[in-house]
């Protein structure tokens, strides 16, 4: 992955739902899916529009909750995923909130 850090917003997420992408997730970078990503009500406080952002794994992996860099097209940036309370099944869900 790239050293470069960056400041996304919710736009530059709209092109990779559906897709997967890349989590350094040590020992190795791990794809996840990223599922959703949805605009929050906006007060006005802060410098972009909140977002959500819904990721997904096979149920066979389990992310803990953390800080990841995360490769979305060439850009990477850090984001905060926390596990979201999955029903067994296909897949494991994660979000994330940028504020």
């Amino acid at each position: 992955m790239s050293d470069s850090l960056v400041f996304l917003t919710l736009e530059d997420f709209m092109p990779f739902v559906g897709r997967e992408v890349l989590v350094d997730a040590t020992p190795q970078p791990l794809a996840i899916r990223l599922d959703s990503a949805v605009p929050v009500i906006d007060t006005g406080l802060g410098q972009r529009t909140p977002f959500t952002l819904t990721f997904s794994t096979p149920w066979t992996t389990l992310l803990t909750e953390a800080h990841y860099p995360i490769q979305v097209g060439k850009q990477v940036a850090v984001i905060h995923l926390i596990p979201t309370q999955t029903a067994p099944g296909p897949r494991r869900f994660y979000h994330a909130v940028f504020n």
